[in-house]
C-alpha cells in the first residue's frame, strides 16, 4: 500500500493522481446529493458565442461549425450523448492506471525525461480505451433521455414560452399534454420576439441544432 502511495505521488504520476482524487471527490458529492450526475453537460448544437443558459445543469453553448480540434475531441468522446462527468471519470481512472503501470515498469526512478513519452502514451492509450468503453453507453443514455409522455406529433401544436425573453437565441417552451407538460428547446422564428407566458405555435424542427422553431399564433390563422 505504501509503495502504491509513493508511486502515485511521484511527479510523473502526480497530475493523474490529483485528477483521480478530484473525480472521487465529485462522486462523493453526488452520493451525498450536493451535485448532479449531469453537472457540466454540454449542448454541442448550440452557439459557442451565445450566452450560457444555466438551469439545473450547466449548459454550454458552442458554435460547432468552426470548432476544429475542440469539435473533433467532443465528437470523439460522444460528449452530448454521454454525461460529461462519466467520460471524465473514465478518462481519469484509465490515465492513472496506465501512467502508474508505465512508470512502474519503464521508469521506476521517476525520471521526468523518461516520463514525457510515457505521459504522451498514457494520453493516447487512455483516449482509445475510454472511447471503446463509452461506445456501448450511448444507446443506454439515449433510452434514459426519451420522454415517454412526449406527443408523437409536436409540429403545429401550441406551446407556452417559459424563457424570460426569446428571440433567435436558444430558449424553452412547454407543450401541454394530458399529463405533465413537455419542455421543448426552442428558437423564435426570425424577426419574432416572445416573452415568458406568450403562446406560440411550433412550425418546424431544426434537425441540425436539435431545436424547434416557434412563431406567433396569429401567423397560422
Amino acid at each position: 500500500m505504501q509503495e502504491i502511495l509513493h508511486e502515485a505521488l511521484m511527479p510523473v504520476n502526480a497530475v493523474f493522481t490529483i485528477m483521480l482524487l478530484l473525480v472521487l471527490l465529485y462522486w462523493i458529492m453526488v452520493i451525498l446529493g450536493a451535485l448532479d450526475v449531469s453537472f457540466l453537460d454540454m449542448d454541442l448544437d448550440a452557439d459557442f458565442d451565445a450566452d450560457v443558459d444555466v438551469d439545473v445543469d450547466v449548459d454550454v453553448d458552442m458554435d460547432m461549425q468552426g470548432g476544429g480540434i475542440l469539435r473533433a475531441l467532443l465528437v470523439f468522446f460522444y460528449v452530448g450523448e454521454v454525461p460529461v462527468m462519466i467520460i471524465v471519470s473514465l478518462l481519469a481512472l484509465t490515465m492513472w492506471v496506465v501512467s502508474m503501470t508505465g512508470n512502474h515498469y519503464f521508469n521506476p526512478a521517476g525520471s521526468m525525461l523518461l516520463g514525457l513519452p510515457i505521459f504522451a502514451a498514457t494520453l493516447f492509450v487512455s483516449a482509445c480505451v475510454c472511447k471503446v468503453t463509452i461506445m456501448p453507453m450511448r444507446k443506454m443514455f439515449s433510452m434514459f433521455e426519451k420522454d415517454s409522455n412526449a406527443p408523437r406529433k409536436v409540429l403545429g401544436r401550441i406551446c407556452t414560452v417559459v424563457t424570460t425573453e426569446l428571440t433567435d437565441n436558444l430558449g424553452q417552451a412547454e407543450v401541454s399534454t394530458k399529463g405533465a407538460p413537455i419542455l421543448l428547446n426552442v428558437m423564435a422564428q426570425q424577426g419574432c420576439v416572445f416573452h415568458k407566458g406568450d403562446e406560440a405555435v411550433v412550425i418546424e424542427k431544426n434537425n441540425e441544432k436539435g431545436v424547434y422553431i416557434i412563431a406567433p399564433v396569429e401567423l397560422e390563422k
